[in-house]
């Protein structure tokens, strides 16, 4: 007898669920529901739906599924050495204007401004190479004459490589440029151009600093999760969901056993690397215009490490913050704290095809190589002996995500508008990957998502009319 697998376990379990759950989807109307909204992922967007939906009143049955055995999704803090947290997912509110600031302000939590240390003092660096300061302002007009290039540009859209490739830029000067994508999670050759300047732009416009909440991205998503007791149900792996107009079923798996359960309303907060694997099986499948808006976007790589030293080994370098990065974007590090207050910790930040290097390594020869890359920056050696702790997520090979955050394909413009609309008022969905520009990859595009979602079901569930009162002081 073939040996079973865990894939073969989930799949042959789904096929089941399936048996038991067609009957029910086949039932036309609400009747035999067991929930009013089953809500997929207890990241930000669906914590944030589950939260609202919960208080239009209590006569509306809420349930979210979530694989981890955590809440918080791609929001995910490690407590082990410092209580600031050392954020191994989501690092920073992005912006004074993000719409999540609400949700922090009504949960009191404490935050600080990346610049309150002071300027961050920013160094270039290539593996086995000394650091040294970039020119900032010649890397700004390099890339001001892309932005005025694209603008006057009125053809199809192509790779951001590919259009780089249209202007004479020398190999140095390209791989400077390529940067831009990276700061996406996107390989240049893989990322719409488009979405690269014309978003760069919008985000630009928008962003104006970053902060850290005190404590860390998770205990915001713990705070959400408090209020939903007994509505989130952990560690159950989605294996299929089956659906008709009206009604929806899922089957998922919970201490190796198939369960199933039906909706009214399915919220999906899914990210895209997983609706793009094929793990979960959907009957019927989903139309092909949803499909396409799927396939339009693409999840981006990247590698979080988290290190402890004994001491500030790079303190002879700095005064006060400091990060060094590759020219290409692909590796940086950044000291946390300005040497002498705190610990003497780095954050290394990998993405692209140096994310995929060490996805490939795996977790402990991959960490040999960030401290490789360390002691060619610093010129220490035998940084091993100076390590105290370290945390190594690697974002590409994890399971539940299947990557950092979704970027947009050549030609993909327009995607994130159709896969956040709803399949026959029954299917709906939300998620970074569905806020706008230049909001997308974001907490805060999260949580934008997962209030118009709860707007969205909440209109369509007529019988709750008379709680929009409570609805729209949400809102």
């Amino acid at each position: 007898m073939a040996k079973a697998t865990r894939r073969s376990f989930i799949r042959n379990t789904a096929v089941v669920g399936a048996s038991n759950l067609l009957g029910v989807v086949g039932v036309s109307g609400f009747a035999g529901a067991d929930f009013d909204v089953v809500i997929l992922g207890a990241g930000m967007a669906g914590l944030t739906a589950a939260r609202i939906l919960a208080k239009v009143g209590p006569g509306l049955k809420v349930l979210v599924l979530e694989a981890r055995d955590r809440v918080g999704g791609r929001m995910f803090t490690s407590t082990d050495v410092s209580v600031h947290g050392v954020e191994l997912g989501a690092q920073v509110i992005h912006g004074s204007r993000a719409e999540s600031w609400e949700l922090i302000r009504e949960y009191g939590l404490q935050t600080r401004s990346l610049d309150a240390g002071g300027a961050t003092e920013s160094y270039h660096f290539l593996p086995g190479q000394p650091p040294y300061k970039p020119n900032q302002a010649d890397l700004d007009a390099l890339y001001h004459k892309v932005v005025v290039k694209h603008a006057k540009y009125d053809g199809p859209d192509m790779s951001y490589q590919a259009f780089l490739e249209t202007m004479s830029f020398n190999d140095t000067q390209r791989s400077a440029l390529g940067a831009e994508a990276l700061s996406w999670s996107s390989e240049p050759g893989e990322v719409s151009a488009r979405a690269v300047i014309d978003d760069g732009v919008a985000w630009d416009a928008y962003h104006d600093e970053d902060f850290q909440i005190i404590g860390g991205h998770s205990l915001l998503a713990e705070k959400m999760a408090n209020e939903l007791e007994g509505k989130i149900q952990l560690s159950c792996a989605v294996a299929g969901l089956y659906w008709r107009s009206g009604v929806a079923g899922v089957t998922y798996i919970y201490n190796l056993q198939s369960q199933t359960v039906t909706a009214k309303r399915l919220i999906i907060t899914l990210p895209v690397g997983v609706l793009q694997s094929q793990q979960i099986e959907v009957l019927p499948p989903f139309p092909d215009w949803k499909k396409q808006s799927i396939d339009s976007l693409q999840m981006g790589q990247a590698v979080v490490v988290a290190m402890l030293f004994n001491a500030p080994f790079w303190s002879d370098l700095a005064s006060g913050p400091v990060s060094w990065a590759t020219p290409d974007g692909r590796m940086q590090f950044w000291a946390a704290h300005t040497p002498g207050e705190g610990a003497a910790a780095i954050t290394g930040w990998f993405v692209g095809s140096a994310a995929q290097q060490l996805s490939d390594l795996g977790g402990q020869e991959g960490m040999q190589q960030v401290l490789h890359w360390l002691e060619g920056i610093s010129g220490k050696t035998r940084l091993q002996e100076k390590l105290k702790w370290h945390r190594y997520q690697d974002w590409v090979s994890d399971p539940f995500s299947l990557g950092s955050y979704s970027f947009t394909r050549p030609g993909g413009q327009g995607a994130r508008e159709i896969l956040a609309r709803p399949i026959e008022k029954t299917l709906y969905f939300a998620g970074e990957a569905t806020a706008p520009a230049p909001h997308y990859q974001t907490v805060h595009g999260a949580y934008m998502s997962g209030k118009r979602v709860a707007q969205e079901v909440s209109d369509s569930l007529d019988i709750y009319a008379e709680d929009k009162a409570i609805l729209d002081a949400l809102f």
